[in-house]
């Protein structure tokens, strides 16, 4: 008998020293996910593991790295899927972090693009190559498979031109230097289901916070950006797991002029020193690791976090004139529930009764009826909005391509 191989999108979503992947069916814009999977790098050892919808067994295997991810892991994991007899790959995704000022979410890859987004590596350069890395990969050595890049970036293309604007010359603003946002694929898929947990918070005004190792909010009037906590870079607004979010200016011009720092040592202080690890005096990035520990210095980085995220609540409240509801997602916001119960007690004022019953475990709804505002756990999923865009884009004109 022969098997009739199913064409497949693999959406990536690609980090420092993890790979991200999910697979969708190709054949329509709307169909549910196949599997989740990753590849992991570390001490010289890549894992990778997927595991499909509904499977109770996952797959794993491992080998030899040179201690990062490289072209060699991308490769493994592409003819591991084109090995799959069930499936072949159609078509490519990934989530892009910088879009500059692009207002769609969606755009199939081709040279210009790829210049137009190496040209944005300066604004994001922590996060723009790693994302760049397996589309200049497949382009070089899968030309003919379909690429589209979804751009973090583009939800907040709604935003009040005030809220684009940095206090700066006007010719800078001009030039690009100006508020973005990010986190934007996230926040659309909490924007598509809040319906179905909160038909009035998704008319309404609902601030949504993506809590993870990076972290921001982003103000919504009836499932719209109004206003977000990240700016130029993803340096900005909340404290995050090594990025110090907001810093006076003068705390940078101090470390090049009096501490002897060169930009390239003040860049890498920015974005891999700071956050929960600077301020935990060197102990971990990681919520969960500071949440179990004793040290002071621990809870202190717990408490800032709590407390920066509180007063951006504020903000963006004032901003929406009121909040009818709060989301809380992102890993720390799914998973830390000292961290959510210590941020909705500090948004007692705006209203919210939290539901003192409900346990550590995961649970939508986190207020009491009553509650004038509601609040609620709702696990993003960024990988269904790459899918749904990125198929919506390329139709069923997907051709198969041996890899």
């Amino acid at each position: 008998m022969t098997t009739t191989s199913c064409p497949v999108l693999l959406v990536l979503n690609a980090g420092s020293s993890t790979l991200k992947f999910s697979l969708y069916p190709a054949s329509a814009a709307s169909a549910p996910c196949l599997g989740n999977g990753g590849i992991e790098v570390r001490d010289g050892q890549a894992t990778l593991v997927y595991q499909g919808v509904g499977a109770e067994a996952e797959h794993r295997e491992q080998w030899s790295s040179a201690g990062c991810l490289d072209e060699a892991s991308l490769n493994r994991l592409l003819h591991w899927i084109d090995r799959q007899p069930e499936m072949h790959i159609a078509g490519a995704a990934h989530r892009v972090v910088h879009g500059g000022g692009r207002r769609e979410v969606a755009a199939r890859v081709d040279a210009a693009l790829i210049a137009e987004l190496q040209a944005l590596v300066p604004i994001a350069p922590l996060h723009q190559p790693l994302c760049l890395a397996p589309i200049l990969h497949l382009a070089q050595e899968h030309p003919d498979l379909p690429q589209v890049a979804c751009f973090d970036t583009a939800f907040h293309h709604t935003l009040d031109p005030l809220e684009t604007l940095y206090g700066l010359p006007r010719a800078l603003s001009e030039k690009g230097l100006r508020r973005y946002g990010f986190h934007g694929l996230s926040y659309e898929y909490i924007a598509s289901v809040l319906a179905e947990y909160d038909p009035r918070a998704a008319s309404g005004r609902t601030i949504v916070a993506h809590l993870g190792n990076g972290a921001s909010l982003c103000a919504m009037q009836d499932r719209i950006s109004r206003g977000t906590t990240m700016g130029f870079s993803t340096l900005d607004g909340l404290l995050m797991g090594t990025r110090p979010g907001n810093l006076d200016p003068g705390v940078v011009l101090y470390l090049l002029r009096e501490g002897g720092m060169s930009v390239q040592a003040v860049e890498h202080l920015l974005y891999h020193e700071c956050g929960l690890l600077g301020v935990s005096g060197g102990l971990a990035s990681d919520m969960r690791t500071l949440l179990a520990s004793p040290a002071p210095l621990a809870k202190q980085a717990v408490a800032l976090f709590v407390r920066r995220v509180v007063k951006e609540i504020g903000a963006l409240a004032a901003l929406l004139g009121g909040v009818d509801s709060l989301v809380l997602t992102g890993g720390i916001g799914e998973h830390a529930h000292e961290v959510r119960d210590g941020i909705l007690a500090g948004c007692a004022w705006l209203g919210v009764v939290r539901d003192a019953a409900r346990g550590p475990g995961p649970s939508a709804c986190l207020t009491l009826p009553h509650s004038s505002v509601s609040a609620w756990m709702i696990a993003t999923d960024e990988n269904a909005v790459i899918a749904r865009h990125s198929l919506a884009l390329l139709g069923r004109s997907v051709p198969r391509v041996t890899l």
